[in-house]
Formats: C-alpha cells, structure tokens, sequence
C-alpha cells in the first residue's frame, strides 16, 4: 500500500501511518512538503483549502515524477470563528486513487480573545506542513 502524504511532520506520518496500519497491511508513506497555497496561519474556510490543495498538489507531483499511489493525505491546522468562538482545528483529507475523497476536522480548542490579534499575525507554531 503506497500512501503520499503532504507533510514532514513526523507527528503527522506517524498517525496517518497508525490509521492505516489497522486496516493495510505493508503500508509505505512517501513524506513530500508540498504547497497549501493559503496563508502560514489559515483562518476559516483556509484550513480546508490548503488541506485539499496539499492533496492536489500532492497527486501533481506524483504525476510529473511517475510515484503510483493508492492515497493522497494531507492536514492542515488553522483557526476558525465559524462557530461563534476562535478555536484551533485541524482538518484532513484523504484522496484514494480512484478520486474518491473525504474530509475532517478534529475537534477544536479554545483560544482566547486576547490573543487573537498576535495569532493572526503569526502561526500559532511553526512546522514543516
């Protein structure tokens, strides 16, 4: 099973890596940094685009360098008021071979408002994806 995933992040291959070894057996992640095309701190409706443009951008670069995959994966953390409050999230989307897609979210933490101005201004940690 040959699964690209859009991050250097060791924590972030290391889950996905879990989460299929429970229903793949011989799972193999190729780790490409590949663009989000939104902002180092994504808000909003940003946090699933740059998620879905990781994966776009994911099945790019397997396609110029001849790389079959089964999967595409990517995640992307952002904030988001969407729901009345500022919270952090992480979204995620997994691509297979055959286009089908899905998409998620964690579950959010809450951020304080006085810290709002700074964090837009920043990322909230930096990272390699």
């Amino acid at each position: 099973m040959k699964i690209l995933i859009g991050t250097k992040n060791p924590g972030k291959i290391e889950g996905a890596k879990q989460a299929f070894e429970k229903y793949f057996d011989d799972v193999q992640m190729e780790c490409i940094s590949v663009s989000s095309e939104v902002g180092d701190q994504p808000i909003n409706e940003e946090i699933f685009l740059g998620a879905k443009n990781r994966v776009k951008n994911l099945k790019e670069y397997a396609k110029s360098n001849n790389i079959d995959a089964d999967f595409y994966i990517a995640s992307e953390a952002g904030i988001t008021n969407l729901l009345g409050d500022w919270i952090d999230i992480n979204s995620a989307v997994v691509e297979d071979r055959n286009g089908f897609q899905s998409v998620g979210s964690s579950q959010g933490f809450p951020i304080p408002e006085k810290y709002m101005d700074e964090i837009k201004k920043t990322e909230l940690r930096k990272s390699n994806g």
